[in-house]
């Protein structure tokens, strides 16, 4: 018995010993790290490098604060952070690596000429939304994206802007289709009963009444007690000033006792102190709609026409890249992260 107590003990410490030196030996080096597969499409690799790479600019500065080891020395919100990060990439780089790849298989990438004349202009677009080719350069360089790294992105982005054209070439929006989907969202279109208001808004009733005797008497008037009191708005000291845009008669989420003084009010009229759950208000209104109006389809066709394309394109968009992951054997190893 004390035989086979001492080979169970033996076998232990064996096993022990064996799970410590295994742990030091798959122990990963940082190289090792940026090796680490988090994607295949087809058979091509996406590693962590990769994805480091497009944030190259994060990554820079967690090590000048955090120092190399950033990894282990940030705390858990920052790490989370840099996961999401990642992940966001990571989804990135797949979905156009895959655009890409079946976009060659079926011919939708332009010829190299034509290629490089899109990436070109694709390039003054970003020269002329940046202000120039100076400011455009120190834009790269504060992303650490190297001339050779902007070219890659701008030949990506432009072959992923073809291969999409020709997926959504064919989407079409027919009249009835504009014509249903204005039915069905017909309040989207309807601007209800209301005016413009704004209002000085008083703590008591007494500082209301004799704002609104000034403004009887002409001592002053309305837009000038109006603008003595606009500041305020920010701090929300009493008294204040707002303009509250359009208010509709029965508009939501708004004070029940400020909307019956606002809406017995006629165009231009300013009303006497009323008061709600905030205070006293003088209120002024203007631009007076006494009904609902419903815009025409006619005036608003070609927005609803434009939103359903947009709407249309973004499902076979999505259903055509879904289809060709499929057809790529795509894997995704996001615990990796």
């Amino acid at each position: 018995m004390r035989k086979i107590k001492n080979i169970v003990a033996i076998a232990t410490v064996a096993v022990m010993a064996f799970s410590m030196a295994g742990c030091k030996m798959i122990e990963k080096t940082p190289e090792a790290i940026q090796k680490t597969v988090l994607a295949k499409v087809g058979s091509d690799k996406i590693t962590m490098a990769d994805v480091n790479s497009e944030l190259q600019a994060d990554i820079d500065y967690l090590i000048e604060t955090y120092g190399e080891d950033y990894e282990n020395n940030i705390d858990d919100t920052l790490k989370a952070q840099l996961k999401s990060a990642r992940q966001s990439v990571l989804e990135q780089l797949v979905d156009n690596k895959v655009l890409i790849t079946k976009g060659t298989e079926l011919g939708y990438i332009p010829s190299d000429e034509e290629l490089a004349t899109e990436i070109e202009t694709e390039r003054q677009n970003f020269v002329k939304a940046y202000g120039g080719e100076d400011e455009l350069k120190e834009a790269l360089e504060h992303y650490g994206m190297s001339d050779e790294k902007f070219n890659s992105f701008l030949e990506n982005l432009v072959k992923v802007q073809k291969v999409t054209e020709a997926i959504t070439k064919d989407v079409t929006v027919t009249d009835e289709d504009i014509e249903t989907y204005y039915n069905e969202n017909i309040d989207d279109y309807t601007k209800k009963a209301g005016a413009n208001a704004k209002h000085i808004l008083f703590k008591t009733e007494e500082e209301a009444k004799a704002a609104k005797d000034k403004i009887n008497s002409g001592e002053a008037t309305f837009d000038d007690i109006y603008a003595e009191y606009e500041a305020n708005a920010t701090s929300r000291t009493f008294p204040l000033s707002e303009d509250l845009g359009y208010v509709e008669n029965e508009q939501e989420n708004f004070d029940t006792d400020f909307l019956a003084g606002f809406k017995v009010l006629k165009e231009g009229e300013i009303s006497d102190p009323v008061q709600s759950s905030f205070g006293y208000h003088i209120i002024k209104v203007e631009g007076v709609q006494a009904e609902d109006t419903v815009t025409p389809l006619d005036e608003v066709k070609d927005t609803i026409k434009s939103t359903l394309e947009s709407q249309k394109k973004e499902e076979v968009y999505n259903s055509t890249l879904e289809q060709w992951k499929k057809d790529l054997n795509v894997k995704l190893y996001e615990d990796r992260l």
